[in-house]
């Protein structure tokens, strides 16, 4: 069976369950499964401790160290003796600068020697992959690369930026096997770097359907208070200020409406700025970050989830996000704002509704149209849990992945 080596810039890290689950997932279909990443974290602060301890991954994870020497006499005396070991590597015609290879690459190829046993590396993050694809360039490597991209490795905000970011990935690009991405939405940013689509997959990143699984079927009763939640980082482009804006039309009209976020961020106080000013003490509450279970919970309570995420100054947005196939999961239908790969993540006036990016009116009368109709409201969380077990599962993300692998 084939070995596999998932490439993270952190690991274990606060969040990015899905990586875990790609490398469970990896574990279950038998592969031999390593893990390499530029910077160890704590397990105790992963958000799936459980499934890493059970699963032993930490076992098989290395920390990148190219141990490149600290004085520039040392550096290049080493580097020297280490282009003559690796020369007919180092010679290879690959778009990297003479600086880089004189003083970089020598201690590159003695680091990556030792894992030429490696049968697949697969990218988490593109930039971790430059190292990987140089290496590959010269012949060192001879393993099948997979990079996956997210959202922050493609985007650029100018075209000096996206000048910039063409050339970063120009070899990383020449020499993967597959380029996989989340979304159409990211697909064409990404092609927009140079990629070719031939070289392209689609795989939205997955959730386990089988622990987020409502264990009652969603209702809402006449004049019971309607529970709104939103999980995520208090930051600009979560769009959470438009969120608390539509709860304020909605509370003005005596909507017996609560809304919970979950998170925390560099927002945190300016947004409960906003609630006192807007006298939403009673309807709006910031509870900070929870752990897995806890927003498993808290999901289990609520009836609409706010998938209020916008295009930010810098012109970043959602190009996925898997709370939203996470809420589904549970059966609760989406409100959410349409922009970047948000409208390839639920199924509008089935599963959820999409509503003009910032339009806080029309966002709130999504929200109303959903209270007011209990029968539409069932539909809606029954056709979400539906939408995401055969769109979103561990299982499906697995397969796709597994044949990328054996291709």
């Amino acid at each position: 069976m084939k070995t596999i080596c998932f490439v993270v810039p952190i690991f274990p890290s606060v969040s990015e369950t899905f990586i875990v689950n790609q490398i469970i997932g990896a574990k279950k279909r038998g592969y031999k499964v390593s893990v390499l990443t530029f910077k160890l974290g704590e397990l105790e602060q992963a958000s799936q401790r459980d499934l890493i301890k059970t699963y032993d991954i930490l076992k098989d994870t290395s920390v990148i160290d190219y141990k490149i020497p600290k004085t520039k006499l040392k550096q290049l005396g080493v580097g020297l003796f280490l282009i003559m070991r690796y020369f007919k590597y180092w010679v290879k015609p690959v778009n990297v600068s003479i600086k880089h290879r004189i003083l970089n690459w020598p201690f590159l190829f003695q680091f990556y020697e030792k894992l030429r046993h490696v049968d697949v590396f697969h990218v988490q993050f593109a930039l971790g992959g430059k190292g990987i694809a140089e290496m590959k360039a010269s012949g060192l490597l001879k393993a099948t690369l997979i990079t996956t991209f997210h959202g922050h490795d493609a985007h650029f905000q100018n075209k000096q930026m996206l000048k910039h970011l063409q050339n970063t990935y120009k070899v990383l690009f020449k020499v993967s096997n597959y380029v996989t991405v989340n979304t159409p939405y990211l697909e064409n940013q990404v092609m927009a770097l140079g990629c070719k689509r031939a070289t392209l997959k689609v795989v939205p990143m997955a959730i386990d359907v089988a622990y987020f699984k409502s264990d009652k079927i969603k209702e809402l009763r006449h004049q019971e208070e309607v529970k709104l939640i939103s999980v995520g980082r208090l930051i600009e482009f979560k769009g959470f200020e438009y969120a608390i804006n539509a709860i304020k039309l909605l509370v003005d009209q005596g909507i017996n409406v609560h809304y919970t976020i979950v998170g925390e961020g560099e927002l945190y106080e300016s947004l409960q700025d906003q609630i006192q000013l807007l006298k939403l003490n009673n309807h709006v509450t910031l509870v900070g970050k929870k752990s897995q279970e806890d927003i498993k919970k808290a999901l289990q309570s609520h009836h609409i989830y706010l998938m209020s995420s916008v295009t930010n100054a810098k012109g970043r947005c959602e190009t996925q996000g898997v709370v939203t196939a996470e809420a589904q999961a549970m059966g609760l239908p989406v409100v959410a704002f349409k922009n970047g790969g948000i409208p390839y993540t639920i199924r509008d006036g089935e599963t959820g509704v999409l509503v003009p990016e910032k339009d806080v009116t029309s966002y709130a009368n999504a929200i109303l149209e959903i209270i007011n109709d209990s029968k539409r409201y069932q539909n809606m969380s029954q056709h979400a849990r539906e939408f995401a077990v055969h769109n979103f599962s561990n299982q499906l993300m697995t397969e796709r992945f597994s044949a990328l692998y054996e291709s």
